[in-house]
């Protein structure tokens, strides 16, 4: 069985986690910053040393390609190397470094492909401040051109910040590619929960991806003397922000499977001795049902009017920003079980409950995912952890899928 160099896996982990921005905790390599483009850099050249033709696309995204023996549409395997403030070193980085050893293994197994394959590094998967999933949006969506016109204080505007990591803003108001252009995509990623550790299994079958609906809202009040205005004339925004939040988790406990945060606050003016005037937040809700997004939105749209028309502030609620639930092709999904069951003698199949490349993908492409066992369910912070033999585990079932996949004459979703 053709299984890929796990020292060379672990060296370019290692290597990839040094680039990260001074002065920040854990490993933090945001997008659009100098040290995600050094280590975009160093990517490059370790995309040349496995033989792939390297190019970048109108969305930002770093490609490597490698020609097959017919003219087919290719195969994607990849994930993302941004991370977040105070990330770990394994979310995406292990889906692009593991699909560069696929890349590395078939080469040196003097194996070719029926379709090409592309290893791709999407740009800027992970959550900023300009937005998120760019690179695999731009793919499979394209972006209106107020989103490209959008300019964030310290960020600066949208399209040019695509622009400087390499792509081309003016073509990116049409999808990149559309239905039948890639035969199937592939992404190995970490949990980022604590399913598979629960069960003792190293590497699961992911059958989909959740629907994400995301809303920023602003409570207008006024601002008083905390010592002087007594709390009957108060129009106090963050107290009516309060009652939202409890709102919000209420309204994903009712329901099974069901998420709801509020992740981001702004208060102004921020200080001791005045009354909050003015909240800027953030709601986000999870579910692989979207029936069950909309109608915790429902409920929570409701608070927010309530608790807002009780105290006497204002409230605005900005456009949604929806990501819609994607299960997986079944063919996909049998594909990966039976390459994952080479590895461990228990597969397990869960859902993602973190949105990813592939939920973009997925809209144009068959797609599926190989989840690997994270330490204590842990990321997004420093403590994020998965073991280099799961690890390995979860690349080496990647290859025997990308075989499997590049065998089949008839695929169906």
């Amino acid at each position: 069985m053709l299984t890929i160099d796990p020292q060379q896996l672990r060296d370019d982990i290692a290597t990839l986690a040094q680039f990260v921005e001074p002065q920040t905790p854990g490993t933090t390599r945001r997008a659009f910053t100098d040290s995600y483009r050094a280590g975009r850099v160093w990517l490059c050249e370790r995309m040349r040393d496995a033989g792939l033709t390297v190019a970048g696309d109108a969305g930002g995204n770093l490609i490597g390609r490698r020609d097959g023996s017919t003219p087919a549409s290719p195969l994607l395997i990849g994930s993302h190397t941004d991370t977040v403030m105070g990330g770990g070193r394994f979310d995406g980085a292990i889906g692009v470094l593991g699909a560069l050893a696929v890349a590395r293994a078939l080469r040196d197994a003097g194996i070719v492909l029926r379709h090409p394959l592309e290893v791709i590094d999407f740009l800027a998967e992970e959550s900023t401040p300009l937005g998120s999933l760019f690179g695999s949006t731009a793919m499979a969506q394209g972006f209106t051109p107020a989103f490209l016109a959008r300019d964030v204080s310290g960020w600066g505007v949208v399209a040019d910040a695509i622009a400087n990591m390499g792509g081309e803003p003016a073509k990116l108001l049409q999808p990149l590619r559309r239905s039948g252009d890639i035969t199937a995509y592939l992404e190995l990623h970490i949990e980022q929960g604590p399913v598979l550790e629960a069960a003792d299994v190293p590497i699961g079958a992911v059958s989909g991806i959740v629907g994400i609906r995301r809303a920023d809202i602003v409570c207008t009040g006024r601002p008083d003397h905390a010592g002087t205005a007594s709390m009957a004339v108060r129009h106090d925004a963050l107290a009516t922000v309060a009652e939202i939040i409890q709102a919000t988790e209420q309204a994903a406990l009712s329901r099974l499977g069901a998420v709801a945060t509020v992740g981001s606050l702004h208060v102004a003016p921020n200080q001791t001795n005045v009354v909050p005037g003015q909240v800027r937040f953030s709601v986000e809700m999870r579910s692989l049902d979207w029936s069950e997004v909309l109608a915790m939105w429902d409920e929570i749209v409701a608070a927010i009017n309530l608790a807002g028309a009780k105290r006497g502030v204002t409230v605005q609620i900005g456009a949604c920003e929806d990501s819609a639930p994607v299960q997986f092709p079944t063919w996909i999904r049998q594909i990966i079980t039976q390459a994952c069951g080479q590895f461990t003698d228990h597969v397990l199949e869960l859902p993602s409950g973190a949105g990813h490349d592939g939920s973009m993908i997925g809209l144009i492409a068959p797609a599926g995912m190989i989840f690997v066992r994270t330490k204590d369910g842990r990321s997004h912070c420093p403590e994020e952890y998965a073991g280099n033999d799961d690890i390995v585990a979860g690349v080496n079932a990647l290859l025997q899928a990308v075989l499997a996949i590049d065998t089949m004459s008839d695929m169906s979703t």
